[in-house]
């Protein structure tokens, strides 16, 4: 009869040590499952923000063109060698510096000349 109950206890004992073993394993598939799918969704939207942010960067890229034709030659002399020393800007500067203030600020904004 002690080796019945001794045989019925070890057997309740593997079959928990069983058990527990199993649901350690069933635990950890579905964390394993969980992480891949954590994965796939993060390379998933760093993607799409990769995508998003080299568009901006070549939209920038076209306006800073645009703004590099925008300043025309005569305000670039007339800052590099100013044409009269005594005077702080001269009427011509005042103009071209507005209209190239003005083309600038279109080009950036992205509206039209009217």
């Amino acid at each position: 009869m002690a080796r019945q109950v001794l045989f019925a206890i070890a057997g309740l004992a593997l079959a928990f040590w069983a058990g527990w073993t199993g649901a350690n394993w069933q635990r950890d598939s579905v964390e394993l499952v969980a992480e891949r799918a954590a994965g796939l969704a993060a390379d998933k939207a760093r993607s799409e923000l990769q995508g998003v942010a080299s568009e901006s960067a070549r939209a920038l890229e076209v306006k800073l063109e645009e703004l590099k034709g925008a300043i025309p030659d005569g305000l670039r002399t007339e800052v590099v060698k100013p044409v009269f020393t005594n005077v702080c800007v001269s009427d011509d500067f005042v103009r071209m510096y507005n209209e190239a203030s003005e083309k600038a600020e279109r080009t950036l904004s992205g509206k039209s000349k009217n």
